[in-house]
């Protein structure tokens, strides 16, 4: 019975020590569409993109959002942040977490953070260069953002504001491990029906001047007399020039006084009256 009651102790003071134990997530949030979080410690990637838990205090540890080889191995030359993150044992003992563009890092994309399950959206944003909310010497100390609850965690936001997020309940995104910029899609073109290119690109020719020049006065010359219709009907009497058709016209005089030698139902045909001259 007393080796009994002595299992049943230890279970209940090891789950009480199970239940107690210190933890802490880090959470990321990349808005960007690209690029890839990253999360290191000791000098260890321990995540790039998916949430982290630690076994205990998490002391340390840096974070900021890779691009092809912008950053360092380090986070030199972007933004950076830097944290610890443990359950407080006195007064001021507890978490703290910065953002630092000290040099040799400097900003890179908008970057901010928040607590979460503890110290809620209690955080900082630095969506610009020259933003307030970071370290640029070593003594601005009062950019730290401290938390004293237990088990706190830690949301990281890349392109957003962790402080008006909610941890448990992301914006949808469709999260990036890619370590370049998106390409742009290169642009839509409307579809169009079979033969319609080649209407949209090929100009209607135009008739020649002379052709509809000639098809526009040939049928008011063939009215105006007999003899001009005798003389202007052949095959190529459209295309007639100018010169040739006043040449014509000047003959009618002299074929007029000859045409009293005619029959007189030729005389009828020929001698109308009301024909225009032209000058």
């Amino acid at each position: 019975m007393f080796s009994t009651l002595l299992s049943a102790v230890l279970a209940a003071v090891a789950l009480a020590a199970q239940t107690n134990a210190e933890y802490h997530t880090i959470r990321f949030y990349n808005a960007c569409g690209f690029g890839t979080p990253t999360l290191l410690a000791n000098g260890d990637v321990l995540s790039t993109g998916e949430d982290y838990t630690s076994d205990g205090p998490f002391s340390s540890a840096i974070a900021y959002l890779q691009n092809g080889n912008q950053c360092g191995y380090n986070g030199e030359h972007c933004t950076l942040m830097e944290m610890t993150m443990s359950n407080p044992t006195c007064a001021g003992c507890g978490s703290s977490v910065d953002l630092s563009l000290i040099d040799p890092h400097s900003f890179s994309y908008w970057t901010s953070f928040a607590y979460f399950n503890g110290c809620e959206n209690t955080g900082a944003n630095c969506p610009a260069a020259g933003c307030a909310a970071a370290f640029y010497y070593s003594d601005e100390t009062q950019v730290q953002v401290a938390c004293q609850a237990d088990n706190a965690g830690l949301l990281i936001a890349f392109c957003a504001d962790a402080t008006t997020l909610d941890a448990n309940n992301l914006p949808g995104t469709s999260p990036s491990s890619s370590s370049e910029h998106p390409r742009l899609a290169a642009p839509t073109l409307p579809r169009l029906r079979p033969g319609q290119a080649h209407r949209l690109m090929s100009p209607r020719p135009r008739r020649p001047f002379l052709h509809s020049r000639a098809r526009s006065l040939a049928p008011p010359l063939l009215r105006l007399h007999p003899l001009r219709s005798a003389l202007l009907a052949t095959p190529s009497a459209p295309f007639a020039s100018t010169r040739s058709v006043r040449l014509l016209l000047s003959l009618l005089p002299m074929w007029r006084r000859s045409a009293t030698t005619l029959t007189a139902p030729a005389t009828k045909v020929l001698h109308v009256t009301g024909v225009p001259r032209l000058p």
